[in-house]
């Protein structure tokens, strides 16, 4: 049977026709057929009825026929909307993709609140050939936090439609007949933010700061676009505004927390501080001290839970694939809590690997936690950390006996129910100034295993070399490139004159003008530095055949970034401190050989950066090797960090059953 069609068959016993329901549920169409059309004689226009006899004409692949049930049973009842639905995949099998989209954008004109109606309109605008819409409309579901109340929100239909020019049109006439209306200048903005104008939704939140200075949701939104900009620093007072002003709200300290790290690190106190606070008030407040119903025995198999809002096309996917992949089913039993909502090809390539796979984006915190504790989960893991749509509250509510940080978050979870934090030993070596909450568990090499994107492409040869200026590249986010970084970069420009500058990821608008202003300012003509915006993973991966050299930012490093460009035979200088987001780009380097590309303050990481970049030999040989150095490293060995992740589990596993059986 299509997947979706399963889908469409109601599982409900309340009326006449329950057993033409079970008949087809239970594949006697012939007898479920008889069924509906003896109902429709009766009544034909039961609008349930049209929609069970349009599924039965579906099930033998007649789809002109179920479009005809279809229309049948969407007059009968204007306002239903299950029709509407399986008139879309109708449309989708039959290669009607535009009919689709204006199919699900008439159900979600009637109801749009309904999550699951605007799940399946993102990747259909996707697939038919509007990915920026698709963007646009993710984009602007994730600044509405998945809401689209229409007794809130004057433009929630065209929102929920994703119609963001109608909508902005119509929020901005809203807004000259009410200028001190808090509420329609956020949601304007966030309606400009989503339309990638970020310099206009920015001022959009200052105004309903203004008019709204107790409104959370305001100061978290203009944190946010300053946090796009770059301007961290001051997003940190809006992010901490915005927790006071919502105290129940985990998100929004998990927000502040978060934005904190792209700025130099706190001091140890001070972290300490705010990681118990987010404890004292959204963990030992709900912690469950009930026994957990599972046999404390140290080596009969496990059942280990992983829990994410990024099972989509992420950059974790990279990642946890390989895991998903090289878990021993003998020894571990793999169960996924999905919370994705874009949910896409890599997110159904998942769920095929896992042995368990739950779909519990519309649970609350409390009812996640009561679902794990039920599925009798040993080991929980949390992929996500303190990061947007976070289940860090399920965790604090303790569902499994032992759980786990690890890979989405690069600090603390801060909880005191959460056992441990994966990490490695070349980060570990040195956590002087790293508050952590639960017991740091480093690996040996590396703390996770890098898989590369498919049929990437060839590195190519040194740029350099074919007489061209040596071209330094940032591939960071550009909230990640600090004020000590761009110091930096440009100290490196005035070092190196003839040298030039990439920069992607980097936002338009004002964010560009400042920084050139800081370019002109240091004496650096801004001709020598190339700003781009967002790209495709493939425009990402080709951007490396550009540049002969890469800087890692700092005091927040790389990751995917680094192991990208290393992938690329692009090697990078990196900045190392003492707390863990400060060290991932030392322990990528000492992985593959390059130590002497690591250094400890901002005068080394100039001098290093001005040093690699005469070695053109060095650069040359590198260009060729790395990505077989990669291969033959730590960093890929998908298998043996399998085995050691696995190994940690089942240490701290039995170290539970040891006090479980005292």
């Amino acid at each position: 049977m299509l997947h979706w069609l399963r889908r469409r068959i109601p599982d409900r016993t309340a009326d006449t026709i329950t057993a033409a329901r079970s008949s087809l549920l239970e594949g006697r169409d012939a007898e479920a057929v008889a069924l509906l059309d003896a109902r429709l004689v009766r009544h034909p226009t039961d609008p349930e009825a049209l929609h069970l006899r349009a599924l039965a004409a579906c099930r033998t692949g007649r789809f002109d026929v179920a479009v005809g049930w279809l229309e049948r049973a969407i007059e009968a009842d204007p306002a239903g909307l299950d029709p509407r639905v399986t008139l879309a995949d109708v449309q989708l099998e039959t290669g009607r993709g535009e009919a689709a989209i204006a199919t699900l954008r008439a159900a979600i004109a009637i109801d749009p609140t309904r999550r699951d109606i605007q799940r399946r309109l993102l990747p259909v605008l996707g697939t038919y050939g509007r990915p920026d819409e698709a963007i646009e409309y993710w984009q602007l579901m994730r600044l509405l936090d998945w809401t689209c109340d229409p007794s809130r929100n004057p433009a929630a239909v065209l929102h929920a439609q994703g119609r963001l020019v109608d909508a902005e049109a119509k929020l901005e006439g809203l807004v000259r007949h009410a200028p001190r209306d808090a509420n329609l200048h956020l949601l304007l903005g966030i309606t400009r933010q989503a339309r990638g104008h970020l310099d206009a939704a920015t001022d959009c939140f200052r105004d309903a700061v203004r008019f709204g200075e107790t409104i959370a949701a305001a100061h978290g939104k203009l944190a946010f676009a300053l946090d796009s900009a770059g301007e961290v620093a001051a997003s940190l007072l809006h992010y901490r505004q915005a927790a006071a002003l919502d105290p129940t709200n985990a998100q929004a300290w998990s927000d502040y927390l978060a934005a904190k790290l792209y700025v130099a690190p706190a001091a140890r106190a001070e972290a300490e501080a705010d990681y118990e606070h987010f404890d004292r008030h959204f963990g030992m407040r709900v912690r469950d001290h009930k026994r957990h119903d599972v046999s404390p025995d140290p080596d009969r198999r496990l059942r280990i839970g992983y829990v994410s809002n990024d099972f989509q096309e992420h950059a974790i996917v990279h990642f946890f694939e390989p895991v998903l992949e090289h878990h021993e089913r003998a020894e571990f039993e793999i169960w996924c809590y999905d919370r994705t909502f874009q949910r896409d090809a890599t997110s159904h390539r998942l769920e095929q690997k896992a042995d368990v796979w739950r779909a519990v984006g519309d649970l609350d915190a409390a009812g996640l936690a009561d679902q794990i504790r039920t599925d009798q989960i040993d080991v929980l893991v949390d992929l996500k950390g303190h990061f947007d749509g976070n289940a860090l509250p399920a965790f604090a509510r303790k569902p499994a006996p032992v759980q786990f940080t690890w890979l989405g978050y690069p600090d603390t979870s801060g909880l005191s129910a959460m056992d441990g934090w994966i990490t490695d030993t070349h980060i570990a070596a040195d956590l002087t100034d790293q508050y952590t909450a639960e017991t740091v568990i480093p690996l040996p090499h590396f703390f996770m295993a890098f898989r590369p994107a498919d049929d990437p492409p060839d590195p190519g040869p040194l740029p350099a070399l074919a007489n061209r200026p040596v071209t330094f590249a940032c591939f960071n986010t550009w909230s990640k490139v600090s004020a000590p970084m761009r110091d930096a970069m440009i100290a490196i420009l005035r070092a190196l004159p003839d040298a030039r500058l990439l920069v992607t990821a980097m936002p338009g608008g004002e964010t560009r003008a400042r920084f050139v202003a800081q370019l002109e300012q240091a004496g650096v003509n801004p001709d020598r530095v190339t700003l781009r915006g967002r790209q495709s993973h493939r425009g990402f991966l080709e951007a490396h055949r550009e540049v002969d050299l890469a800087l890692d930012s700092f005091p927040y490093n790389g990751t995917t970034t680094s192991l990208n460009a290393l992938w690329m035979g692009v090697p990078f200088v990196t900045r190392a401190g003492r707390t863990h987001v400060s060290r991932v780009g030392a322990s990528v380097l000492t992985n593959v050989g390059l130590d002497d590309w690591i250094t400890h303050s901002a005068d080394d990481y100039v001098t290093a950066a001005c040093r690699h970049a005469k070695d053109l030999d060095v650069l040359a040989q590198l260009r060729a090797t790395l990505r077989q150095r990669m291969m033959g490293s730590a960093l890929m060995d998908e298998p043996g960090f399998t085995r050691r992740l696995e190994a940690a589990y089942r240490d701290r596993w039995r170290q539970w059953c040891a006090r479980a059986g005292a």
